[in-house]
């Protein structure tokens, strides 16, 4: 993980082909099964995986309330290689205003492996970058355990 210019960074491999990596991150099903940010768990995606297509995920927290919606735009789409998109998030009962980031995800074929690599752009301080830091390597970890089975 690294961090500069306020962006972060992070990646991972995986003993799976890239086909079932980027499959496992753009499948509602897939998604749900592993994507748990702050143990909330997601409820509701809507994808429409094309360059200008828009997505929403919508999550539920433990008391079943709605806890954390993420909206955002593609601004690249390049299949089992590359996903670039608007990152926006928003809290119903938090006491910060939503940001707007930019989020690329990169799909490397290796061998017969994989590896994945996230960078998520326009933090306002150093401060918000640690959650977010966090945050992804516990995706990863569960993605990667997701994929393990």
């Amino acid at each position: 993980m690294e961090t500069t210019a306020l962006r972060l960074s992070a990646e991972m491999d995986f003993k799976v082909p890239v086909q079932v990596l980027y499959k496992a991150w753009v499948t509602p099903e897939d998604l749900k099964q592993w994507w748990h940010p702050s143990e909330n768990h997601l409820q509701n995606v809507e994808l429409d995986i094309q360059e200008g297509g828009q997505f929403k995920y919508e999550f539920m927290g433990k008391d079943e309330q709605p806890s954390l919606t993420i909206t955002g735009d593609y601004k690249e789409v390049k299949e089992n290689e590359k996903l670039v998109y608007s990152w926006n998030w928003t809290v119903p009962t938090a006491e910060f205003k939503p940001s707007e980031h930019l989020l690329s995800i990169m799909f490397v074929s290796e061998g017969e492996g994989s590896r994945i690599k996230v960078v998520q752009e326009n933090f306002q301080s150093e401060e918000s970058i640690n959650p977010h830091q966090e945050g992804w390597e516990k995706a990863l970890n569960d993605l990667q355990a997701y994929l393990n089975k």
